[in-house]
């Protein structure tokens, strides 16, 4: 064991854990998934392979949890927005809106890492798995928030299940077209744009988002 990796297996198991999902995010960033070996990390961490190895079974288990905890402080940013909004459901949206497009989340470095995750998914199941419960958060925020639009709009038979993945589906591929050119559209139209995407619900569009009669 190096004398780095004695200091370093004395800190705080969760400042241990929070300084190599560090490490993870700035490989990530800057070799991409494939390109970010274990070796990389150690490096960028400074510590051995043989202390990862201790801690993890494989880059996909670090990836993954590298995943959860850049999703953990989207999610806290995102629902703290939605906490301190003024009352009501379509103020609420519009507060998420405002923190998706904050200069935190189109960090260009913090989408590089998005990508990477993004490309990653598909590739080990402990990754997959962290994309999932990320997601299923993410979504259940947008289904509170249309769910109580739909009950102050008296809209029966709402599907707020499907409307938050078409939802989702746009704020997705908007930050993947911030990511790969930050000059296409401003903060301020991509909140625009979503706004737009409620009034279209507000003015009639919600009835594609009804349940048929009689089902489930």
């Amino acid at each position: 064991m190096t004398t780095q990796d004695v200091r370093y297996s004395r800190l705080d198991p969760e400042l241990r854990k929070a300084h190599l999902i560090e490490a993870t995010l700035t490989c990530l960033k800057r070799h991409g998934f494939q390109g970010a070996s274990i070796r990389k990390i150690c490096a960028e961490a400074g510590v051995s392979v043989g202390l990862i190895n201790h801690h993890y079974a494989s880059k996909d288990e670090l990836v993954a949890e590298a995943y959860l905890a850049v999703t953990g402080r989207v999610m806290k940013l995102l629902s703290d927005a939605i906490d301190a909004a003024p009352p009501g459901p379509r103020a609420r949206l519009s507060a998420f809106f405002q923190a998706s497009f904050c200069a935190e989340l189109l960090d260009p470095q913090l989408l590089d890492a998005w990508l990477a995750f993004w490309g990653a998914v598909k590739t080990a199941q402990s990754i997959n798995q962290a994309h999932d419960h990320s997601y299923g958060e993410y979504r259940a925020i947008l289904v509170k928030v249309l769910t109580e639009l739909a009950a102050e709009e008296g809209w029966q038979g709402f599907d707020a299940e499907l409307a938050a993945i078409s939802l989702s589906a746009l704020l997705d591929g908007l930050w993947l077209e911030s990511g790969l050119n930050p000059q296409t559209f401003t903060p301020e139209q991509g909140v625009q744009i979503c706004e737009a995407w409620v009034d279209g619900l507000e003015a009639g569009g919600v009835r594609r988002f009804l349940r048929p009669v009689g089902g489930c």
